[in-house]
């Protein structure tokens, strides 16, 4: 089995990656795959939801509010945070991942594919080798490191740590200049229409 190195940063976050991928169970690569798949998705909703709360008028009072508009939108996918990130202005994940983006670009949608049918329980047809699926968890782990020090430097926030909203209102400097929302009834339409594309 390859080595899964997890840098430091994300060695919190990936402690049980990290258990099932050192584990002799026989599911533990697929197991490995679709659990790093939610942190990378978690990820970035973390870091559009950083963005958001730091809108002025966005108090800790409303944070029931915000999360209930996200929990009832069944269309909020990683492209939908990385295009709502994008909107608020500031700089877009394919730059915070860097020189590496398009190449693990590629490789994020081709396990996309692979990682819905195996959440659905049904059968790839791709007959993937273990390798592979070490190789697509290491991918995985490499965007995530990636997007994790982009964000951290140019956001103050790098979409792992919890208390998103403590660490959104503690920023001194607010990353988004200008919001396409007013408050919250405003961006519950504002991101009905980035759903909506």
């Amino acid at each position: 089995m390859l080595r899964l190195d997890i840098p430091t940063p994300l060695q919190q976050e990936f402690a049980t990656v990290q258990a099932l991928w050192q584990s002799a169970a026989e599911t533990r690569r697929v197991d490995s795959l679709l659990l790093s798949w939610v942190k990378y998705e978690k990820q970035l909703r973390r870091l559009f939801c950083f963005l958001v709360y730091q809108h002025p008028g966005i108090e800790a009072t409303h944070i029931d509010a915000l999360l209930s508009i996200l929990a009832q939108d069944r269309k909020l996918y990683p492209e939908t945070f990385i295009e709502g990130i994008r909107r608020l202005g500031v700089r877009p994940v394919p730059e915070l991942v860097g020189e590496r983006h398009d190449e693990l670009n590629r490789e994020l949608n081709r396990i996309k594919d692979v990682r819905n049918k195996l959440m659905h329980g049904q059968v790839t047809g791709l007959k993937i080798p273990s390798r592979q699926l070490e190789r697509d968890v290491r991918h995985i782990v490499e965007w995530i490191a990636r997007v994790g020090i982009g964000a951290d430097a140019e956001f103050g926030y790098d979409g792992l740590g919890r208390s998103t909203f403590k660490k959104a209102k503690a920023v001194v400097r607010r990353a988004v200049a200008e919001y396409p929302f007013g408050g919250v009834t405003e961006f519950r339409a504002w991101l009905r229409r980035l759903c909506n594309g």
